[in-house]
């Protein structure tokens, strides 16, 4: 009977993993440039059974091994901001904070940073928006106190992997290069369109499809502990 107890808390532990994951995604349904998270399950130990067979091992328990992220286009949102940007296609744009850490990311609501009678492009978040030389774009301050913003897109560079799903997620709308992403490099096949933002990648219907499923599993699997743990003890009262 231990074996299907902890068999079932196993799946109470990574269904509720998944749980937390779900509500996140919904939690940021209008989070712009978000990517939605998928979990992925696999076997937990395996016991040698009946070794004369094809397939002589047996599982037991399930974990939540990773969550994938899913880069689909987000829909994209017309907001006539001059320093909202989307981007269409593959890739991201790319920031680097105070500290010097560079991310990668498809939010592209900026603004912009006075600095020194001059200014900078900035994220939401104050880090400094790269061009293709992986440095900040200066901004030109006009006498009237405004920023020229001519030729801005033009000076905004977007970034790809070879392997995205390897990026280190930070925090589902921000991205770190990792050994397996491989390098960013420029990419020159996309479209960046002004005034625009690109929507979060989260589809609600899915999701709360995906709730109603996961809570029966995890109804399941907390149906298996209370069936393993009665039989335990009427075993354990017999005399």
């Amino acid at each position: 009977m231990n074996v299907s107890f902890y068999t079932g808390a196993s799946g109470l532990i990574a269904y509720e993993k998944a749980l937390e994951q779900i509500a996140h995604n919904i939690a940021n349904t209008n989070t712009v440039g978000y990517k939605s998270l998928r979990p992925e399950f696999t076997d937990l130990l395996y016991t040698e059974m009946y070794t004369n067979q094809v397939k002589p091992q047996e599982g037991h328990g399930v974990k939540v091994r990773s969550a994938d992220l899913l880069y689909g286009q987000g829909p994209l949102q017309q907001t006539w901001n001059a320093l909202d940007f989307a981007i269409i296609g593959d890739g991201f744009f790319a920031v680097r904070g105070l500290d010097g850490t560079v991310e990668y990311t498809r939010n592209g609501a900026f603004d912009i940073s006075v600095e020194n009678g001059g200014g900078f492009l900035v994220d939401s978040m104050g880090r400094y928006v790269l061009d293709a030389g992986q440095n900040p774009i200066p901004l030109t301050r006009q006498e009237n106190g405004t920023f020229d913003l001519t030729g801005l897109p033009q000076r905004l560079s977007v970034y790809r992997f070879d392997n995205p799903y390897e990026l280190e997620n930070v925090n589902g709308t921000s991205f770190r290069q990792t050994e397996r992403s491989g390098e960013p490099v420029v990419n020159t096949d996309v479209i960046i369109r002004e005034q625009a933002l690109e929507g979060s990648g989260v589809h609600l219907a899915d999701e709360m499809t995906n709730m109603i499923v996961t809570q029966r599993a995890y109804q399941l699997s907390a149906r298996v502990v209370q069936t393993a743990d009665q039989i335990e003890e009427l075993a354990n009262n017999l005399r």
